[in-house]
């Protein structure tokens, strides 16, 4: 076996997080509640909007909390001007649960939606989480092209909704499916993926609440987002370019990796974080489209004329790609770090920190051998990387892999 070396990580940077909250006790709160993250952490509170506006000139901030709530723009304002001016930075929205309608007519450009009353043990995980995510984004090239995106999709109403169900202090599946069923499109969407061959229930599911009780609730998130993610790309037309048969290579790439797990009898939570990722493996490619369509376009014909796989055309153009703006984009939502990591490496499994069987090698594999179907033919696909699996012990594992992945879509068929 070869042997793996691997660099220490660099110590972690002091974090600065903007409060901009028009409450002083609700400020005060939250303050307190961090103060054992210091200094890590370091925290500025305002509550008027203009000086933190300010404020963006002198400091670089890594997370903005604005609170929402106010019958004024002033806090979507704020956030356009973070975008625009500091597109790193992660957007967080503090919103009442009866005004969630109203800010997302207005298009409110948080990348998360965080109802009062918020509590700070609340507040650290989202910000350790998606914090951990950028960590291992961190790279100049990365940031320049962060720097031209414009239009980042927002986490969805629906599936936080299911996310505050599920998180409260006396959850239920069945009124989680209940949420599901408000959305009749929604809901038929995850009905028929339940009942298709390939998902393999093996009996008929007739409402969302049925589904919730008998998928669990890791796996119905999984499916809400990754719909709901997908529909806010409807209407994008990009010549050799289809998000119908984006969504579905990701979902036969979400289910195998998910089989893949059982298959190798993974832990539960490492078969969730598969499903995830595998649906939402190639999220970033849904923003080089909509923020760079020329561009993207043009690096289609280039790898179609190359022969060369989509993702080492980007690298040549971008010197990144699509796989880490997809993991940059779930760490901002606060998604799993193993999620993030197995979309930010999908393409390059070996430069990942985690040596054994993972999520990611789940994606990877899934991604690689089950593109047969639902990809574009045009384009050439990724060969597996043999050195990665041989480093993890499992290069004898492919070919009983590639006749599984095969025996599962044609059962799927």
């Amino acid at each position: 076996m070869t042997a793996v070396t691997t660099e220490p990580p660099a110590p972690p940077r002091q974090r600065n997080i903007l409060l901009v909250l028009a409450r002083d006790d609700e400020a005060t709160a939250l303050r307190t509640g961090l103060d054992d993250m210091g200094p890590k952490w370091a925290l500025t509170g305002l509550s008027d909007f203009d000086d933190a506006s300010e404020a963006m000139e002198d400091n670089a901030f890594d997370a903005v909390l604005v609170d929402l709530s106010a019958q004024t723009d002033d806090g979507a304002a704020l956030l356009r001007e973070f975008m625009e001016r500091s597109p790193e930075t992660l957007r967080l929205g503090l919103i009442a649960a009866s005004e969630r309608p109203a800010i997302h007519r207005l298009d409110v450009p948080a990348q998360q939606f965080l109802t009062k009353p918020c509590g700070p043990m609340v507040l650290k995980a989202v910000l350790a989480r998606a914090f951990a995510s950028q960590d291992c984004l961190s790279n100049d090239c990365f940031r320049e092209l962060l720097s031209g995106i414009n239009t980042l999709p927002v986490l969805p109403v629906t599936y936080t909704e299911i996310m505050k169900e599920l998180a409260s202090s006396d959850p239920s599946l069945e009124r989680a499916g209940q949420i599901v069923a408000r959305d009749l499109g929604l809901s038929t969407n995850v009905l028929k993926l339940v009942n298709s061959a390939l998902f393999g229930l093996g009996r008929a599911i007739a409402h969302p609440s049925e589904a919730a009780m008998f998928l669990g609730s890791e796996t119905l998130k999984a499916l809400v987002l990754s719909l709901q993610v997908f529909s806010q790309f409807n209407q994008l037309k990009l010549k050799d370019f289809s998000v119908d048969a984006l969504w579905k290579h990701s979902w036969i790439t979400g289910v195998l990796a998910r089989r893949l797990c059982e298959f190798e009898e993974a832990d539960r939570a490492t078969t969730d974080a598969a499903f995830i990722a595998g649906l939402l493996h190639d999220a970033g490619k849904l923003v080089l489209a909509t923020n760079h369509a020329e561009r993207f376009q043009e690096i289609i014909r280039l790898a179609q004329k190359n022969k060369s796989p989509l993702w080492e055309q980007e690298h040549r153009a971008y010197q990144t790609s699509h796989a880490e703006l997809g993991g940059y984009l779930l760490g901002q939502w606060g998604l799993p770090p193993a999620v993030v990591e197995a979309v930010a490496f999908h393409h390059r499994p070996a430069q990942s920190r985690c040596q054994k069987f993972s999520a990611l090698t789940a994606v990877h594999v899934a991604n690689t051998l089950g593109q047969a179907k639902g990809t574009d033919s045009k384009l050439v696909t990724q060969s597996i990387d043999t050195d990665y699996l041989r480093g993890l012990g499992l290069s004898g594992r492919v070919e009983g892999w590639r006749q599984f992945f095969a025996e599962s879509l044609g059962q799927g068929s």
